[in-house]
């Protein structure tokens, strides 16, 4: 979950990663793999592009900051910090 009055550093370096799954299921007694790195606001908008059967499967990792508790960011935050009104457009 987010703060949502506080500001958030869209480009701050993040990384998207995807766990192994079996059955659609995360197997989290392997290590969730690299996809994509670049900016949060880049990842946020690849993890949104995954097909929506799969999202659940993926974690963005960057530095923490106020606006949210740690450096890892389920979908479900991902996508409400997409729909802030100081969310980048590109």
């Amino acid at each position: 979950m987010f703060r949502e009055h506080l500001p958030i550093a869209y480009d701050a370096p993040a990384d998207l990663k995807k766990w192994p799954s079996l059955n659609n299921q995360r197997v989290t007694s392997k290590t969730p793999y690299l996809v994509h790195t670049g900016t949060l606001a880049d990842c946020i908008r690849e993890l949104l592009a995954k097909p929506i059967r799969q999202i659940s499967l993926y974690d963005i990792v960057t530095r923490p900051q106020p606006a949210f508790e740690g450096g890892v960011l389920s979908p479900g935050d991902a996508a409400e910090i997409a729909m802030r009104r100081d969310f980048p457009s590109s």
